[in-house]
């Protein structure tokens, strides 16, 4: 599988400069959802996080021809967020987490980072997934519904249910199989 930005290469980056509406589309398709997700964490309000990620890719297309200055461009928008995610809190007159206050802020932002990627991953390698077989695997691993209720609720036989299952676990191990630590969990599944 390539990684999950691999769609986010040089030649996006050199046409949005010039202005390519369709490369920041797909800049914004790509971060948006991880961006308002990580600002979530620090301020705690739906609204306000949807702003703040909005406004990150607002200032982005504003800055646009500066692009070439930002050395990597996924730090350089999870910085934006946070940053602003901590002046919201500050207008707002809210105390900062303490554990944000403290100079190791920076690991924080990591946590947040690599959780937000992690769940793109596996919600991309989800999404891959035919529907039916997507569904059973939801409910059977992730909710841990039994599978005389998925039967049931699905109106498939039981057999069918531990089938898609087991399908669903291998469509996910070789779409995973680049990432070692989705291998090791699907194995104990």
């Amino acid at each position: 599988m390539k990684n999950v930005d691999s769609n986010i290469n040089a030649s996006i980056i050199s046409l949005l400069k010039k202005g390519d509406t369709n490369s920041y589309k797909i800049i914004f398709d790509t971060y948006y959802k991880r961006l308002y997700l990580f600002s979530l964490k620090y301020v705690e309000d739906q609204y306000a996080a949807e702003e703040i990620a909005e406004n990150v890719f607002f200032i982005l297309w504003q800055k646009k021809n500066e692009i070439d200055k930002i050395g990597n461009l996924k730090s350089y928008l999870y910085a934006m967020a946070r940053n602003a995610s901590l002046d919201y809190l500050k207008k707002e007159k809210q105390s900062v987490p303490l554990d944000l206050d403290k100079h190791d802020s920076a690991d924080l932002m990591d946590q947040y980072i690599i959780e937000e990627e992690t769940h793109a991953i596996l919600y991309q390698a989800l999404a891959s997934l035919p529907p039916k077989c997507r569904k059973v695997f939801e409910l059977s691993c992730l909710e841990g519904v039994k599978y005389k209720d998925i039967s049931e609720e699905l109106q498939i036989s039981i057999n069918t249910v531990k089938s898609q299952r087991a399908r669903a676990i291998e469509l996910l191990k070789e779409h995973l199989k680049d990432y070692p630590l989705f291998q090791i969990l699907l194995a104990t599944l």
